[in-house]
């Protein structure tokens, strides 16, 4: 790989990971400011119930935690190179699960757009990274 190749393939891992590190805030959210994001977003009203929020919490935790990994396969990527063309392929059908729950769902047509085709893309773009090099290229 190209060192400019190397830095796309790093740089695309953190800004990903970082991304979702920031779901770590909504671990702690009240649960007042859930149910205006919910409302603001056009989502309707708040199902303000134990499900709804155990759910919002540890999603936010599980994304998060999956944003931590990223970044740090994208810190030490000369290491897990491989993790990176997993978490790529992982991402691919993360957002092809993702658009079929929310044209299913159905979520409004901005939140389609925005989410599953282009984690997808993503994901497909990161294989494509990590599959352009090898260990003796990164030395």
């Amino acid at each position: 790989m190209k060192p400019n190749q190397f830095k796309v393939l790093r740089t695309l891992l953190g800004i990903i990971g970082i991304g979702l590190m920031v779901a770590a805030f909504a671990v702690f959210l009240p649960i007042s400011w859930m149910a205006a994001a919910h409302q603001w977003l056009g989502l309707g009203e708040f199902p303000d119930g134990p499900i709804t929020i155990y759910l919002a919490r540890s999603t936010s935790l599980l994304y998060a935690v999956h944003g931590f990994l990223m970044l740090y396969t994208a810190i030490h990527l000369h290491q897990y190179l491989p993790l990176a063309k997993v978490f790529g392929y992982v991402h691919v059908v993360i957002g092809l699960t993702m658009l079929g729950i929310d044209l299913t769902t159905p979520m409004p047509l901005y939140w389609t757009a925005v989410e599953g085709i282009p984690i997808s893309l993503t994901g497909a773009a990161l294989v494509w990274l990590a599959t352009k090099t090898n260990l003796e290229d990164m030395a």
